[in-house]
């Protein structure tokens, strides 16, 4: 299957405005919270007995819920930036300075995205340690962030599809409000399902597979102590 016109350059855009976002929260942390210690043998005991008997059985329990959060979030990345269309249809006129409003919002998404995804990366590497972020955040993160870098990737791609779109059609008597839906609906729909089946595949990890590994991460730390 043929990928879309410049679908790396954005594919790369997206990662960047992500990384981006992660890398400054990072950075926002370590000046916030300065001198943290990693945790003793007491207090890594009491964390991995509350992960055990508090986090893990009500991860368990979640996962419609944090299905329809994370796909959400992905869904709103991809969708939200186009609503700019609607000042178009009643300035025709502006197709110009809309198309950059419409980048400028999946590039603010994404870039936020990371900054909020993240706001616990630094402390958790202070306090327990690389292994346990790896734990933590690779077995569901890097699903989810493929998911959320495809989100941004078509939602600049439908973006350069209505940049061709909306002048050809703007003197269009015809055209329709729901003309732009169904041509909006026409390029998101199919990333839509992928972004949703990605999702669905992180939030059943981060459920029943990542909490194991991160108690037997704890088991490992303590025996180390």
């Amino acid at each position: 299957m043929k990928l879309p016109d410049h679908f790396l350059r954005y594919f790369l855009i997206a990662t960047a405005l992500l990384f981006l976002g992660i890398a400054f929260v990072i950075v926002q942390t370590a000046v916030t919270h300065p001198g943290l210690e990693p945790l003793n043998a007491t207090e890594l005991r009491l964390r991995a007995d509350y992960h055990s008997q508090v986090i893990m059985p009500a991860m368990a329990k979640v996962y419609p819920k944090l299905l329809f959060l994370n796909a959400g979030v992905a869904l709103f990345i991809l969708m939200v930036p186009l609503f700019w269309v609607w000042v178009w249809w009643f300035r025709r006129d502006l197709p110009e300075t809309i198309i950059p409003f419409m980048q400028g919002t999946v590039c603010l998404l994404m870039g936020a995205l990371g900054h909020n995804s993240f706001t616990k990366i630094y402390v958790t590497y202070r306090l327990l340690s690389w292994n346990m972020i790896a734990t933590l955040y690779l077995p569901h993160g890097c699903i989810e962030m493929l998911a959320f870098v495809l989100a941004g990737t078509f939602a600049f791609l439908t973006i350069d599809a209505l940049k061709g779109y909306l002048p050809e059609n703007g003197n269009n008597e015809t055209l329709h409000p729901g003309d732009i839906c169904l041509f909006i609906l026409g390029r998101v729909w199919k990333a839509g399902l992928v972004i949703f089946a990605l999702m669905a595949i992180a939030a059943a990890v981060e459920c029943w597979i990542t909490p194991v590994l991160v108690q037997s991460a704890f088991e490992a730390a303590l025996q180390q102590v």
